[in-house]
């Protein structure tokens, strides 16, 4: 099970040395152009996994279950303040993980870093966001990871959506709850992300993170749905009809078409990786193995509810190691797919550049004292005339320069959002 799941994972099914290079090195393109677009906030972003759910749904744990290590700051309440973006990309030389932190002063230039450092990082993040008034922040930390054990997959993991009680005493929690949604919700707006939605439900009609994400997808056209916690509802079903029905949910049910026609169901083992008397693994390694061993007992437990075997089908649809292939193999497709459509934004974005950079160069190449003059004087009347039109109420002014969009006004402010996700009329 080990070997044949490790084969899945990696690609090493049967492809050639040229095949795979080819891979890595589209894999690789699409990095790189991931962070040139957060960095530069230009208009082509790279096809990635958003991973959405609300709090103690198990976001964190699946991801580090995804990688075979543990890294990340996992535990009750609010941990993730700012999306974490993880560039996954499998190296069989690897044998510890060799990470790379995208520095904030210098994104161009990353910095190695040990998976205490980065844990490290990532703590200090979510406590110092922890004190600040609006708590969370849409910047990504950006990590590039290369481990023998890793999927060739980008993952953002989000924030946890929060869902606070409606007393009047809950109100902080509440403003929280409306912040971490429009970041999410901001986050999935872009239409080249695969939403991993995850629900932390035994009966499938009780939509909590699907009633957010249908919001922006509403057939689940581009949302792969997982079940988490799966070794915790097996023993709360009495019979095998409540199982048969949970494993496979009518269509009317779920409400869209979904990737993969239906749910992924996981279970993570819980317990930390470290040398302290309380962590439970030694290595990741042991980690990695429990990983899999939980899966096989899913499996086996699922069968004695059931009174028969599985089917492949449905094994397929069961345990981290089916859907981390499941995952790869739709954002390698969806890389392949991209490609016309990138290609002429990155073409258009370099004519438009290089056509900047060479009136830059004439302008510098003629500069004297009176064109810096009359320059200087030509912005400050195109600067009175727009502080002009603001003081009367235009929306003339381009907010990229003299304010924040709506859209960043909501994040950064909060909005009047009610239960439904819909803003209050004004």
């Amino acid at each position: 099970m080990e070997t044949d799941s490790n084969n899945r994972f990696n690609g090493g099914g049967g492809l050639s040395a040229e095949t795979e290079e080819g891979q890595w090195k589209l894999y690789e393109a699409y990095n790189e152009l991931h962070g040139l677009a957060q960095e530069f906030s230009t208009p082509f972003d790279a096809p990635a996994v958003l991973v959405v759910g609300h709090q103690t749904d198990g976001k964190s744990a699946l991801v580090e279950a995804l990688m075979g290590f543990q890294f990340n700051h996992v535990g009750g309440g609010t941990k993730t303040r700012r999306p974490i973006t993880l560039h996954m990309k499998f190296n069989p030389d690897c044998d510890t993980p060799l990470c790379h932190l995208l520095s904030e002063s210098d994104p161009s230039i990353p910095q190695e870093k040990s998976l205490q450092e980065i844990q490290a990082y990532i703590e200090a993040e979510n406590m110092r966001l922890e004190r600040e008034p609006y708590q969370f922040s849409s910047k990504e930390i950006i990590i590039r990871i290369e481990y023998k054990y890793c999927p060739n997959l980008t993952i953002i993991d989000t924030p946890g959506l929060i869902a606070p009680a409606p007393a009047r005493k809950n109100r902080a929690l509440q403003t929280q709850a409306r912040a971490v949604e429009s970041l999410v919700r901001a986050k999935m707006q872009h239409k080249e992300f695969i939403i991993l939605c995850l629900e932390d439900c035994s009966d499938w009609s009780n939509a909590t993170t699907r009633r957010v994400v249908m919001q922006i997808d509403p057939e689940l056209s581009r949302t792969v749905v997982v079940s988490t916690k799966l070794d915790t509802k097996i023993p709360q079903f009495a019979r095998a009809s409540d199982v048969e029905v949970f494993l496979s949910p009518p269509a009317s049910t779920l409400d869209g078409f979904m990737l993969g026609d239906s749910p992924f169901f996981t279970s993570v083992p819980s317990g930390r990786v470290g040398s302290e008397r309380e962590s439970v693994y030694r290595s990741n390694d042991e980690f990695k193995q429990a990983v899999s061993l939980r899966e096989m007992e899913d499996i086996t437990a699922l069968q004695e509810k059931l009174g028969r075997s599985l089917s492949e089908q449905e094994k397929s649809r069961i345990g981290v190691s089916s859907l981390k292939l499941f995952l790869e193999e739709l954002l390698q497709k969806r890389y392949m797919d991209s490609v016309p459509l990138i290609i002429p934004l990155l073409e258009k974005e370099y004519r438009s550049t290089t056509r900047k950079l060479s009136e830059i160069n004439l302008e510098l190449g003629t500069l004297d004292e009176v064109k810096l003059k009359e320059k200087g004087r030509a912005f400050h009347d195109l600067f009175l005339t727009k502080l002009s039109l603001l003081l009367k109420g235009t929306v003339v002014a381009p907010p990229d320069k003299f304010g924040e969009t709506l859209q960043d006004e909501r994040v950064n402010g909060g909005a009047f959002i009610g239960t439904d996700g819909l803003q209050f009329p004004q």
